[in-house]
């Protein structure tokens, strides 16, 4: 009788840990989160985080020689005085690959089986063409093929594809994404670079294969020429207009805008081979990007009254010094006028 009675009680017991089980599932379930998300926001999202962190632009800009900064800290760049590490190189590569090629990954994947979103497939493709583009241009061998699948297709540890093999596949992508947009499809207006403009989008895909094909041009001139005969029979952007650009405002600052017209102003200045093109060139640019204020010792004294635009009278910093090893005589040095 004693051994029944336990029996009934370890069943009870039993049936109520099974029976206060049921419904967790739903109890587990964050009702404010969405479960989908349209692709068209995904894309968006890419667009907004393609703009360059501000370490990785101060890295370009010494390395091309247009703009650098002698200071080390938050400065520290390419100018050949100091040895950065990923500190200011990974600025890219982190930017894009957890955010905008993420995204644009997903909104490939998603868009890919809907016939009347044809448009938004091959725009996000159009996109993270750019934004692979950007990424092998600035380090070379990375992962192509199989980056920005780690969720997808549980590929944590991808392959590194080496830039020659990456090029021919981004000019594919750009050839078939750019003809396949059709007025015909779905008009993607939430879309925030054009608005789903088709012809815009199309002039935006073939202008980025004329870029790639630039960029062959010194390795396999064949495949140069025939990417950009094929980038100008499509139509390529010829007007301001048409430009690809993210328009930035007080709530969504931009970046680059924040750290050149920050009180970090002062601290960059025009590099020494650039000022050097353009004065031995007598180009006209020059008077409109650079500015020098002639007797200032620090960025205070940096007035309207003494600044000079003059091509003349404008000095680059050279490469390779900072405030203390830089030469007597040539300071002070141009500063870049308003935002590249």
């Amino acid at each position: 009788m004693k051994k029944t009675f336990n029996y009934i009680i370890l069943i009870t017991v039993m049936l109520t840990a099974v029976s206060c089980e049921k419904g967790l599932e739903g109890l587990n379930k964050n009702k404010t989160s969405a479960t989908s998300v349209d692709p068209a926001l995904l894309l968006n999202n890419a667009v907004i985080s393609a703009s360059f962190p501000t370490r990785s632009v101060i890295f370009d800009m010494g390395i091309v020689q247009q703009i650098v900064s002698p200071n080390g800290g938050v400065l520290a760049g390419a100018n050949f005085n100091q040895d950065s590490r990923d500190g200011t190189l990974g600025g890219v590569w982190q930017a894009y690959y957890q955010n905008v090629v993420k995204y644009t990954r997903d909104a490939i994947i998603k868009s890919k089986d809907l016939t009347t979103r044809t448009n938004l497939y091959n725009m996000a493709r159009i996109f993270q063409a750019y934004a692979f583009m950007v990424l092998t241009d600035e380090y070379g061998a990375i992962p192509y093929t199989e980056g920005g699948v780690g969720y997808s297709e549980q590929i944590f540890f991808p392959k590194y594809d080496n830039q020659q093999d990456i090029y021919p596949k981004l000019i594919q992508e750009l050839t078939e994404a750019s003809a396949a947009l059709s007025t015909a499809s779905t008009i993607e207006t939430a879309d925030v670079l054009y608005a789903g403009n088709v012809d815009k989008w199309k002039k935006f895909g073939y202008s980025l294969l004329l870029r790639a094909g630039m960029r062959l041009s010194k390795v396999d001139a064949a495949k140069a020429q025939a990417a950009v005969q094929a980038a100008v029979a499509g139509g390529v952007i010829l007007s301001n207009d048409d430009n690809a650009y993210m328009r930035h405002d007080a709530n969504f600052a931009s970046p680059i805008g924040n750290m050149l017209n920050s009180t970090e102003a002062a601290n960059f200045y025009l590099a020494k081979p650039f000022v050097d093109q353009l004065k031995n060139t007598n180009d006209p640019r020059l008077s409109s990007i650079a500015i020098r204020y002639k007797g200032a010792t620090s960025g205070p004294g940096q007035t309207v009254a003494i600044g000079t635009t003059n091509p003349a009278d404008q000095i680059g910093m050279p490469m390779g010094f900072d405030n203390g090893t830089i030469p007597a005589g040539i300071v002070p040095l141009s500063n870049p006028i308003g935002i590249p």
